[in-house]
């Protein structure tokens, strides 16, 4: 480097005196191959005219050197800028921030304070290459926008092989699949009849669930999406992809045969293939686009009641980070963003949040990932029609009823379970809380129980507030769907809050915890029927059934294998009932988890027709289910096999006998236990004929001689 720096006679002269002429080289001259070899590839002898041209009775026209590329000098700004991102880059390194000298441990951080906001930076939004990322961080910020001028300079100068094809993401197959290249996504797409009756399906049962969408910005592109994909822009056809999907969710299985020709099962498959194959081509997890992160939200919401819920909880984490990256967390006004995207950014946000927090509480956590300095405002109440792209002035609420009804309703039900940590571990708690004697502990501080009983009150006086201002059950389906909503809400939470001794059971067939859980868990079936039945005609059953829990479904027939008279159990067998009407699928033995919930219920059915036998002196009549669930099952032994000894418990309580748990605390959780995460391949070797019970026994379900 010293010596190219230090001026000399002999090499300076050339460039600074052209009419100086430059020494002779004593380099070979180097031959090229003839035009004609070059282009079609072969080997020439460098002779003129060569062999092949002179075979061809061609002309051999010999092919020029490219002209040397000029060699660029150093760009002065580009060095100038180089030189101030270094500096950067070593003033944040060394930078301390205040109070790092001792970090307190997790136990004594104080609790977050809403004035952190208040100084905290708002961050900032930067583009590049087409999407948006966040970053809050002055320092990084400062640097951010020094490399984004440098890379500006580069490209200014040298166009070069310029490309705007997007590369690969190579990390996006460990969620979605590996996006096969022998598939053809227009072979997925629905037939130009088909597009717009799933488009309409999705705005009738869909759209007012949720409202992640603008229709009227969305709407254009269905003339397009007639015709097929191809045409339309990569994010929309993900878009519409997810949209044809949860418009199959919520068709059953009739209305999907006579809509599309072909089953639930097989669409379900089909759309599914093609929202996955459609951002892994976009490369999601480095695109940050709201439309991908709208198909994003939407695909999730598919997923509830039919995939892993944990596994669907796991994969929010990687849209919350996705829209946390997007700034989604710092509310559009405060980033300086037009009023219609910080709308939409609200909506989508807070939709968000619900999920996680729902899919948090199914997978027994109650955290859940979102960042913890987030200050999006509620979505305003207005109708898709209030809101436009070109507004330039922030939108206010509209007086009176409008579309956003249920999803500010449901959006202030995400709000206090977020507000209030700890709220489901008070449930279990309360149901704990007369039976300490049963216990290895004393049950919770009385006081706290009251200060929740009292966020309770409060979280139903708001609800009751915003129905008030913006319901109206004359209004449409979707309003009477909010009204039911705030009931069944404030009906469930108060029932789980209400300490056992204070309900109308508590002495008769209720005495034990094991008692309580039992009527538990027909309450939450029950809240489900009322559900199922409240939503049956308004097209909204697909979220009521997208709740059901099959942990608990499961755990209640495993009580009515031993449990036979009383009142509890004739409502427990309503509901066997209700659910096997309402989840047809559940005839499906070939799903083990299924199959053994048929186990259960056959044997507990033979159990009740042998002390319904003794108590009237004649057999009572069959129910359906139980006949086809017979016919369903391949091994008759299973149909005769003797009822297993009192209690059933959750598959936990035998995992608790090993780990010097006690086991009435852990019939608490079943709405934690997660029956299809167990090893189900244990039982299908006794479903198929074989003996041995005892190597299932040890996950505490199934035939066993322990129980």
């Amino acid at each position: 480097m010293a010596s190219s720096s230090t001026p000399s006679s002999t090499t300076s002269a050339p460039v600074s005196n052209p009419s100086v002429a430059p020494p002779p080289s004593n380099k070979p001259t180097r031959i090229l191959a003839c035009v004609l070899c070059q282009h079609r590839k072969i080997k020439c002898d460098r002779n003129f005219p060569c062999s092949n041209c002179t075979k061809a009775n061609v002309k051999c026209t010999p092919s020029t050197p490219a002209p040397a590329r000029k060699r660029r000098r150093p760009n002065q700004d580009l060095q100038e800028r180089l030189a101030r991102c270094e500096e950067l880059l070593k003033e944040y390194a060394t930078e301390k921030p205040e109070g790092s000298v001792t970090t307190p441990r997790a136990s004594q951080q104080p609790a977050f304070d809403e004035s952190y906001l208040k100084w905290q930076p708002a961050g900032q939004l930067v583009r590049d290459e087409g999407s948006m990322r966040f970053i809050d961080n002055p320092m990084l910020s400062s640097v951010y926008d020094e490399l984004r001028a440098m890379r500006q300079i580069v490209d200014s100068d040298d166009h070069d092989d310029s490309t705007s094809d997007t590369a690969p993401d190579e990390n996006s197959d460990l969620l979605l699949g590996d996006g096969s290249p022998n598939i053809k996504i227009e072979t997925l797409w629905p037939d130009a009849a088909h597009v717009i009756r799933l488009w309409q399906i999705y705005l009738d049962r869909v759209n007012p669930l949720t409202k992640i969408i603008h229709v009227p910005t969305l709407q254009p592109y269905l003339a397009e999406a007639v015709g097929g994909s191809q045409s339309l822009p990569k994010n929309v056809e993900a878009l519409l992809f997810s949209i044809f999907l949860m418009a199959v969710v919520a068709l059953d299985a009739d209305e999907c045969q006579n809509l599309l020709g072909y089953s639930r099962e097989e669409a379900l498959q089909r759309f599914s293939s093609g929202v996955r194959l459609a951002l892994l081509r976009l490369g999601f997890l480095k695109t940050h686009d709201l439309t991908i992160l709208q198909a994003l939200v939407i695909y999730l919401i598919s997923l509830q009641g039919r995939y892993n819920r944990h596994a669907a909880w796991i994969l929010n984490g990687v849209v919350i980070r996705i829209a946390q990256k997007m700034g989604m967390h710092r509310d559009g006004e405060t980033l300086g963003l037009p009023p219609f995207e910080s709308e939409m950014r609200r909506r989508l946000w807070w939709q968000i949040i619900m999920v996680d927090s729902k899919y948090a509480i199914f997978s027994g956590l109650s955290h859940s990932l979102l960042p913890r300095n987030w200050d999006t405002k509620p979505p305003k109440n207005l109708n898709d029609a209030d809101i436009f792209p070109s507004a330039t002035e922030p939108f206010q609420d509209r007086e009176g009823p409008t579309e956003m009804i249920f999803c500010l309703l449901i959006y202030a039900f995400a709000k206090f379970l977020v507000e209030t940590p700890g709220f489901d571990t008070m449930f279990l708690l309360t149901s704990q809380s007369d039976f300490v004697s049963e216990r290895d502990g004393g049950g919770p501080p009385e006081q706290e129980m009251i200060e929740y009983r009292r966020t309770v009150e409060t979280l139903g006086n708001n609800l009751l507030s915003i129905l008030d201002k913006y319901c109206d059950p004359l209004a449409g389906p979707v309003h009477q769907m909010a009204v039911n909503m705030r009931t069944h809400i404030i009906d469930k939470i108060m029932e789980l809050i209400t300490p056992a001794k204070h309900q109308p059971e508590w002495g008769g067939e209720v005495r034990t915890l094991k008692d309580n859980t039992f009527k538990i868990a027909i309450g939450t079936l029950e809240h489900n029927e009322a559900n199922y039945i409240s939503t049956k005609d308004k097209g909204f059953m697909w979220f009521s059934l997208a709740h059901f829990q099959i942990d608990i479904f499961m755990y209640m027939a495993g009580q009515l294998c031993h449990r036979t008279e009383g009142v509890l159990v004739e409502r427990a067998w309503r509901q066997v009932e209700v659910v096997y009407t309402f989840h047809p699928e559940l005839f499906d033995t070939n799903n083990k988890l299924h199959a053994a919930l048929a186990v259960f219920i056959l044997k507990a059915w033979r159990k009740r027709e042998e002390t319904l036998t003794q108590r009237t002196g004649h057999r009572p009549e069959t129910p359906f289910y139980v006949d086809r669930l017979r016919t369903s099952m391949p091994n008759d032994d299973y149909k005769s096999e003797p009822t297993p000894p009192d209690p059933y418990t959750p598959a936990a309580l035998a995992v608790g006998a090993h780990t010097g748990i006690p086991d009435n605390n852990l019939d608490s959780f079943l709405g934690y236990l997660d029956a299809s995460a167990l090893d189900w391949d244990m039982f299908g070797n006794q479903i198929n004929g074989g003996a041995g019970g005892s190597s299932f026994g040890a996950f505490g379900m199934g035939p066993q001689v322990e129980w």
